[in-house]
C-alpha cells in the first residue's frame, strides 16, 4: 500500500502529495463518489410525500395557520434554498397564504445575513416575496419555553413561539459533539438565546458520550432534542451530506424520528473502518474553511492517532480567525502548559467560558485546539494563514504536505500513517 497515490481534498480540488520520509501507509479514507444529486426540488417533494413517523403536512395545516420555516444559515453548503422552494410550494398547494409565512434564519448565535446575502442565499425571488427574518440570541422579546438542569431558563425567538407549526430545514453530517447535525438543532440552539445555549455547550461538550457520531447516551444530543420539543418543532425537512458535501437524500417528518433515519444513511456513506490507531495522521479541513470551523476535523483525527502521535491539519481557511481566538490561544496555553485538557474541561464544567464575552462557537473551537494539543503535536498545512498566527494557535506550520511530513519527522521513525482527504465528514469506526 506504500506505493499508492495520496491526497486531501480542498476548496481547489484534489490535493496530491508524495511522502519524502520512510512510512507505512494503513490507510487512504477515499470515498466512492456517487452520482450528483439531480433535482433537488423533485427529491424533497418525493419526501415531504412519505414522511418519517408522523402525517402529511397537508393533514397537519389548515388554510389559516401560521408558519415559521427555520432555516440554516450559510456556514455549511447544503441545497437548503431547494428544500425551502420546495416546501413553500407545498405550504401554497395545503392553501396557505404568504403572509401567513415566517422564514427565520437559525444562527444560534452567529452573526446576522446581510440581505445580498439572503438574496444569495435563499434566491431573490423568495426573499423579496416571504418575510425572511435573521434570528437575534440576544433580543429583548424571547420567549421562556423551558429550563436546562440547573435551572438556567431556556428562550427562544418569540415568532417561532407565537407560530402554529415550526418547520425546520438543515443538514445531517457527523458533529463532534452533537452526534449528528441536523434534526432538532434547528431550533435549540438555532433560535434560542445566547445564556441558554452558551450554559449547553459548555456543560455538555467533551463528556460521557457526546462525542463524533454517537447519539446513545449523548447528554448533549438529548438535551437538544428535549429543548427543541418543549419549544415546539413540528417537523423537519433534512438534507443528508457526502463526503463532497454534496446532497445525497433527503428525509422529513418527525423530528426525532426523520432525524435518526437520515443519521443511519449518512452513518451508511462515511463511515469508515480503521483497525488502530497511526502514529501520524493527514487529514483535511474540507469542507470546513470558515475560522473557528475548520478546527473540526479535530475530532476525527483524534479518534485515529496514537495519544503522543502527529496530526497534520492541511486547511483552507476563507474566513480569518478573529485575534481574539488567537490571543486566547497564547494565553492559555502560557498559563496553563502540560494541563491544557483538565483546565478547560474543569472550566467548562463550572460554566466558564475561556474565551469571555465570546460566542459558544467559538469557545468549543478554541477546546478542541487545547484538546488536541494536550495529546498530540499538530502541523498545519495552509496558504491562507501565515506562520505566525499558526504558531499563536500553538500548531507547527508547513506550506505543503510534504514539508510537513519532514517536520514529523523530528517526532516520528518510520510512523504508521492514515490519510484522510475529507475529515469535515469522514466517521471513523476504529477496531
Amino acid at each position: 500500500m506504500a506505493e499508492m497515490k495520496a491526497f486531501v481534498r480542498s476548496l481547489a480540488g484534489e490535493v496530491e502529495f508524495d511522502f519524502p520520509i520512510p512510512c507505512q501507509l494503513l490507510s487512504i479514507s477515499a470515498f466512492d463518489d456517487h452520482p450528483k444529486a439531480i433535482a433537488p426540488i423533485r427529491m424533497t417533494i418525493n419526501a415531504l410525500q412519505n414522511p418519517i413517523g408522523t402525517d402529511l403536512l397537508s393533514e397537519r395545516l389548515k388554510p389559516g395557520s401560521t408558519i415559521a420555516v427555520l432555516i440554516e444559515d450559510l456556514t455549511r453548503n447544503s441545497p437548503k434554498k431547494h428544500l425551502l422552494r420546495a416546501l413553500l410550494e407545498e405550504l401554497e398547494r395545503t392553501g396557505i397564504a404568504d403572509d401567513r409565512i415566517s422564514i427565520v434564519i437559525a444562527l444560534g448565535t452567529h452573526r446576522a445575513l446581510s440581505k445580498e446575502e439572503l438574496a444569495d442565499g435563499y434566491d431573490s425571488d423568495l426573499v423579496s416575496r416571504y418575510r425572511f427574518i435573521n434570528h437575534d440570541c440576544q433580543a429583548p422579546d424571547l420567549v421562556e419555553i423551558a429550563s436546562l438542569p440547573t435551572g438556567t431558563p431556556v428562550k427562544i425567538n418569540r415568532l417561532v413561539h407565537e407560530a402554529d407549526f415550526r418547520v425546520g430545514i438543515g443538514s445531517i453530517f457527523p458533529h463532534p459533539l452533537n452526534g449528528f447535525g441536523g434534526g432538532c438543532k434547528i431550533l435549540f440552539p438555532g433560535v434560542a438565546d445566547m445564556d441558554s445555549i452558551l450554559e449547553h455547550h459548555l456543560k455538555q461538550s467533551f463528556v460521557g458520550r457526546s462525542f463524533l457520531g454517537n447519539l446513545d447516551g449523548n447528554r448533549f444530543h438529548q438535551l437538544v432534542n428535549e429543548l427543541a420539543l418543549s419549544g415546539g418543532l413540528d417537523f423537519i425537512i433534512n438534507s443528508v451530506l457526502d463526503h463532497n458535501d454534496r446532497l445525497y437524500e433527503i428525509v422529513c417528518g418527525d423530528p426525532v424520528k426523520a432525524h435518526i433515519e437520515g443519521t443511519k444513511i449518512c452513518r451508511r456513506i462515511v463511515s469508515r473502518s480503521f483497525k488502530e490507531p497511526a502514529d501520524l495522521t493527514i487529514i483535511s479541513t474540507f469542507p470546513y474553511s470558515e475560522g473557528p470551523q475548520m478546527m473540526k476535523p479535530l475530532a476525527p483525527a483524534a479518534m485515529i492517532t496514537r495519544k503522543g502521535g502527529t496530526i497534520v491539519l492541511v486547511a483552507d481557511c476563507t474566513v480569518p480567525l478573529p485575534e481574539l481566538y488567537l490571543r486566547t490561544c497564547e494565553q492559555f496555553r502560557k498559563a496553563h502548559g502540560n494541563r491544557l485538557a483538565e483546565t478547560l474541561l474543569n472550566a467548562f464544567a463550572d460554566n466558564r467560558p475561556v474565551i469571555e464575552n465570546a460566542p459558544p462557537e467559538l469557545n468549543m473551537s478554541l477546546a478542541q485546539v487545547m484538546l488536541a494539543l494536550n495529546d498530540y503535536k499538530v502541523i498545519m498545512v495552509t496558504r491562507d494563514m501565515n506562520e505566525e498566527s499558526v504558531k499563536r494557535l500553538g500548531f507547527i506550520y508547513a506550506d505543503n504536505i510534504e514539508n510537513a511530513i519532514h517536520k514529523s519527522a523530528e517526532f516520528l521513525t518510520n510512523p504508521t500513517v492514515h490519510v484522510v482527504p475529507s475529515g469535515g465528514v469522514i466517521l471513523p469506526v476504529v477496531g
